[in-house]
């Protein structure tokens, strides 16, 4: 004789949609039974009857204990309990994690217009039980355009292009000119992807001629032209070691820098990390000297007189010669 199914037991079908409904609650929505019963309908795209939606929702309820049901007026909402709506692992978040997703609720609401609106949504939503309320400023991202705005709608073609080829593995015949230099180089490039630096997309490429990987602005490339099957070893890109002492993205020679800022600026820049090795020493007078590795360039330089007074390279020579022979230039000027 057959034992008859425990009452608990689901049929296929519905087990997808208790299952459906127990996910759609997991993102911190509530729902009434027929605003749950659109839900499905329009997911599964089969006739139910708004009886079997609702007896699926207690079925969901025998199953998970937190769920709950709450009264709002005349109508009744479904919705998991708060508390325990927060993973576990929020246990472990501490206040970087949190300030990184405050920053990133700050710029998702920008993609709430496109095609991924529905996810987005979603993902603000989860991000607000780990980092709730809105304190970040999203409005004030890029208040005083420091580093300018680049109009690359005349780049749409030249973007399109790398991101195919990039994708699809597939090598560039590329003609660019490099960073604080006119001249126009022609290589062939097998692009790994691009990143945003001080607001201009740039894009990361090996050039098989060089034996080595080089980032390119894309403001900086003129022309790309599908190349043929190139018979070449591409190492693997490692970015963090590609940037690990850049202050910038072209390339130089490897020194020991050993700068000082003066007692007054200390506590704004002398106390920041600017290197992950660096070593800082805080001296009687209260300046403080921070000793690192980094890469010998002309962004080297900028960054250095970004901070005008306020710092003193104590060496190496060449660095110290570089910036007089800027200042100079620039003082030749006026």
């Amino acid at each position: 004789m057959r034992r008859p199914k425990p009452k608990s037991d689901l049929g296929t079908e519905q087990a997808r949609r208790v299952i459906y409904m127990y996910n759609k609650f997991l993102e911190g929505n509530s729902y009434s039974s027929s605003e749950m019963y659109d839900e499905v309908i329009k997911m599964f795209k089969v006739n139910l009857s708004l009886r079997t939606v609702q007896r699926d929702l207690r079925t969901l309820h025998e199953m998970v204990p937190n769920m709950e049901q709450v009264n709002v007026g005349r109508q009744v909402y479904w919705r998991l309990i708060k508390e325990d709506l927060a993973p576990k692992y929020l246990e472990n978040v501490d206040a970087s994690d949190v300030l990184n997703i405050h920053y990133l609720k700050g710029y998702l609401p920008q993609f709430k217009n496109t095609v991924i609106g529905k996810d987005t949504e979603r993902l603000i939503k989860k991000a607000d039980t780990i980092a709730p309320g809105k304190v970040f400023l999203s409005e004030a991202k890029n208040p005083n355009y420091e580093n300018g705005v680049i109009n690359y709608k005349n780049y749409s073609a030249i973007f399109e292009d790398i991101v195919a080829a990039t994708i699809e593995q597939k090598w560039l015949n590329v003609s660019y000119n490099i960073m604080f230099d006119n001249e126009i180089h022609h290589h062939f490039v097998m692009f790994k992807g691009f990143f945003n630096y001080n607001n201009s997309i740039c894009f990361v490429g090996y050039i098989p001629r060089r034996h080595q990987y080089a980032v390119i602005p894309m403001e900086n490339i003129i022309k790309t032209v599908p190349a043929l099957p190139y018979n070449e070893y591409v190492p693997e890109f490692d970015i963090r070691k590609f940037f690990e002492n850049r202050f910038g993205i072209t390339d130089g020679e490897l020194i020991v820098l050993t700068i000082k800022f003066a007692p007054e600026y200390q506590r704004v820049w002398g106390h920041r990390t600017w290197h992950p090795n660096q070593m800082t020493k805080t001296n009687e007078d209260g300046s403080v000297e921070i000793t690192f590795n980094a890469i010998f360039n002309k962004e080297l330089l900028l960054w250095l007189m970004k901070f005008g007074s306020a710092v003193k390279v104590i060496s190496p020579q060449i660095v110290i010669d570089a910036l007089k022979q800027e200042y100079q230039a620039a003082l030749s000027q006026y």
